[in-house]
């Protein structure tokens, strides 16, 4: 939902903008003496002297905005997905983090640097970390032949790190496919 924040402020801000704009301008216009000249507000307004606060109209549109405003707002008090994971400092001002996409690509660094692998694919949550390498070679054995290795390369990497909550690592090495 963060994302989606800014363009629908801006949205927001250009109606309210547009709605201000016509309000000045129907003022203006009824005090020099015109009738409506951007809206017939006339109507809407006869409308509402006519009805009742209490009339079935009002307590469902009432309702129904009060459901949308309550959605947004349980919404936006949602915490939000942790997108940086703090490395340990030994000055207290130091506030040092990595993203997970930071991580998930230094640790795919890491995987392909073993001989024998020609890629790797990273997630990485904010508990657990999932690497997925994948060997040169076709087989059962070239696999299993990899799997310390790169479970070792990748562990020494995020041991560098030094986070103050490391995720947990699940390594696993797949064949080549045909």
């Amino acid at each position: 939902m963060r994302l989606l924040n800014r363009p629908l402020a801006f949205i927001l801000a250009a109606a309210l903008t547009v709605a201000a704009i016509i309000v000045i301008i129907e003022v203006i216009a009824k005090g020099v003496g015109h009738g409506p000249l951007v809206l017939h507000w006339t109507t809407w307004y006869h409308w509402a002297k006519r009805t009742h606060w209490n009339q079935t109209v009002i307590v469902v549109w009432s309702a129904i905005l009060i459901v949308i405003g309550l959605l947004i707002l349980i919404i936006e008090l949602k915490p939000r997905r942790v997108t940086r994971l703090s490395l340990r400092s030994d000055q207290r001002a130091t506030d040092a983090a990595v993203t997970r996409g930071g991580l998930a690509g230094t640790l795919r660094a890491a995987a392909t640097r073993v001989d024998g692998v020609s890629a790797a694919a990273v997630v990485v949550r904010r508990r657990r970390a999932r690497v997925s390498a994948t060997a040169a070679a076709r087989g059962r054995p070239a696999t299993e032949a990899l799997n310390e290795p790169v479970t070792q390369a990748v562990q020494d990497r995020l041991s560098q790190l030094d986070l103050r909550h490391p995720p947990r690592l699940r390594v696993r090495v797949n064949s080549r496919s045909r």
